[in-house]
């Protein structure tokens, strides 16, 4: 059963935000917008804003941010279909579900899922109820893990048999093949199925939004000849480089605090999270991914690592800070007692000495520096020196200018070196990088060759004419984003980022149901669709005449004139680039007849250029 598209269209544009909201955040009126503290992280300073215009909210703290829909479901933690029902009930529309369409492909994904719950249930209910799992209710007893935590976690038990499993699936009719896929179970070479965990203790992994998606298996009874974790392969529902352990559980403490702490296992997680300390994440006992720092993102940009105190768990730790870094985290790390772990310090020294020693973390290169110190690599000249780039390198992944020039004359002043000279170090690793992580809306330029220069210009001037034309279109008026596409097509633009924010525009404004707060939602990238939040309701703003309307509400002919004048230098600067992409081609040919084709295309081009510049 679903909504139709226009009554949860109907419904939406029926309720106002700022209503909605205001039961539950005081918001008082600033300019256009009004602004409150943050209902999703802890501030003194209103960061939370509310476009009554727009139907959006965003928090600059945290970067939560939609339509009232996203409100209630963050807020209440609830689904999207029963924020449509508040909402419809609120403003007084009956609902009428229809029979949804269900594609093949949606079928297979979701029986993999129920599949998935099948087994989380078949292992809970063998480490709550069976007599095998008695062995391993014993052992969390040992581990001091109470009985509620193990359901809040849906922990569980396999059985140490080849086919407990499998029977109780084939009982139930469940589909094997897919149960393989899964990694539940595999098949010898005569085609004979059998159980992949056995004697292990379980723990079901979930997606952000709650579902499982994989399990995780560890032996605990000290056997030498298997390994100690086994864990789901990868599959349609399932990639691990995108998955963080405790995640659905720990996402709004951690929204709401601002923080993550990130430990390596999942007892050490359950460990913090039954002591009460609840805004933590696991890598699963995998190296940090790009893809974990960016789904972690969405709820903070502040993290305090703690690994073992290992020399793996150190490495691993070391490892995080650049993955860390590159996405623009605020970095801080954890060293733990010789012999801990997060989980056997908290169960042993409780809550209150554990937060204390939260209290003692070092920011990244105090971190660094000390690893570097413990490893002897300030005792001869050669080491020291590659110690000290390899600081550099790290501070080179800050991107607050402010902040990157405080870290490097904290390391010229840690070793006695000219500030110069570190600066020297840090442009090289800049230099290197080419900062590709934190200028994705720049294109990449190769040096060296006839016209880059020339590129590089156009580049620039390109580049940020198409911001202000996203800029416009993000505004949300009808008749300057019909103005913009009748001269300039999606396809037109060279950033790639921009062009999907345009092309979404485009797709909206042709299919005649233009809401913007429906097309932020649309955006899947987290990233883009934070550049547009801190564009539409941010300090920035186009000219300071833009949001003059008329009485009737059409906006003014000054701001179209405002419009068509950024249209206008957009197709000039594009003018140019072929011309002088077209010079060079005719420098490059020499006597080549071709250049007389070539000559007279720019003939052609000067012609459409002068007539833009009088019209």
């Amino acid at each position: 059963m679903r909504i139709p598209e226009n009554t949860i269209e109907e419904i939406r544009s029926s309720a106002n935000i700022v209503d909605v909201i205001s039961q539950f955040v005081a918001l008082r009126k600033r300019g256009k917008n009004f602004i409150g503290l943050c209902p999703f992280h802890q501030e003194k300073t209103p960061s939370f804003t509310v476009s009554e215009d727009k139907q959006i909210f965003h928090c600059f703290g945290c970067h939560a941010g939609g339509n009232v829909y996203k409100f209630l479901m963050d807020y209440k933690s609830i689904s999207f279909i029963e924020a449509v029902q508040e909402i419809a009930e609120s403003v007084g529309i009956r609902l009428n579900f229809e029979e949804e369409q269900v594609t093949s492909e949606q079928n297979e994904l979701e029986e993999l899922y129920e599949i998935n719950v099948f087994a989380a249930k078949y292992f809970s209910n063998s480490l709550l109820n069976s007599e095998t799992g008695e062995i391993a209710r014993d052992y969390f007893k040992l581990r001091k893990i109470k009985l509620q935590t193990q359901k809040i976690f849906g922990l569980g038990f396999a059985p140490n048999g080849w086919d407990h499993f499998v029977n109780y699936a084939i009982e139930n009719k469940i589909n094997l093949e897919n149960a393989k896929l899964l990694g539940l179970i595999d098949s010898k070479e005569n085609g004979k199925f059998y159980d992949k965990f056995r004697g292990r203790i379980i723990f079901p992994i979930f997606s952000p939004n709650g579902r499982v998606v994989a399990f995780g298996g560890r032996v605990f009874q000290g056997e030498e000849n298997i390994a100690k974790y086994l864990n789901s392969p990868e599959s349609t529902i399932y990639l691990k480089r995108k998955s963080l352990y405790g995640l659905f559980h720990s996402k709004d403490e951690i929204r709401k605090l601002d923080k993550a702490i990130l430990v390596e296992g999942y007892m050490d997680l359950i460990a913090l999270f039954q002591n009460g300390i609840k805004n933590v994440v696991a890598s699963s006992g995998t190296s940090l991914t790009d893809d974990q720092v960016k789904l972690l993102s969405r709820y903070t940009k502040n993290v305090t690592v703690i690994f073992d105190a290992d020399t793996a768990g150190q490495k691993a730790a070391m490892r995080s800070i650049e993955i860390l870094l590159k996405q623009d985290f605020e970095v801080s790390m954890l060293s733990l007692p010789q012999g801990e772990d997060p989980d056997s310090f908290i169960t042993e020294y409780g809550k209150e000495n554990f937060e204390d020693l939260l209290k003692t973390a070092q920011n990244f290169l105090e971190f660094q520096t000390s690893q570097y110190e413990a490893e002897g690599m300030f005792e001869n000249p050669n080491t020291e020196a590659e110690a000290i780039r390899e600081l550099v390198k790290s501070a080179a992944f800050v991107n607050d200018e402010l902040k990157r020039s405080l870290l490097i004359r904290s390391i010229s002043r840690k070793f006695n070196l000219r500030e110069k000279l570190i600066e020297t170090e840090l442009n090289k690793f800049l230099s290197q990088n080419k900062r590709a992580e934190l200028q994705t809306e720049q294109r990449i330029v190769k040096t060296g060759k006839p016209g880059s220069q020339i590129k590089s210009e156009i580049n620039t001037q390109l580049l940020n004419l198409e911001k202000e034309l996203i800029h416009l279109l993000f505004e949300g008026d009808e008749e300057i984003i019909g103005k913009i596409f009748d001269a300039i097509q999606p396809e037109d633009f060279s950033n790639n980022s921009l062009k999907n924010l345009a092309l979404i525009i485009f797709d909206a404004y042709m299919r005649g149901n233009f809401n913007l707060a429906d097309v932020i939602e649309k955006i899947e990238d987290e990233k883009l669709k934070n550049y547009i939040l801190n564009v539409t309701l941010g300090e920035y703003q186009i000219s300071s005449t833009w949001d003059e309307k008329s009485s009737h509400g059409k906006v003014e002919k000054n701001l179209l004139k405002y419009a068509n004048d950024t249209i206008k230098k957009y197709q000039l600067i594009k003018i140019d680039e072929q011309i002088k992409l077209n010079d060079i081609k005719i420098e490059k040919l020499g006597n080549n007849p071709e250049v007389i084709k070539i000559m007279r295309e720019n003939d052609e081009l000067r012609k459409e250029k002068t007539l833009l510049l009088k019209s």
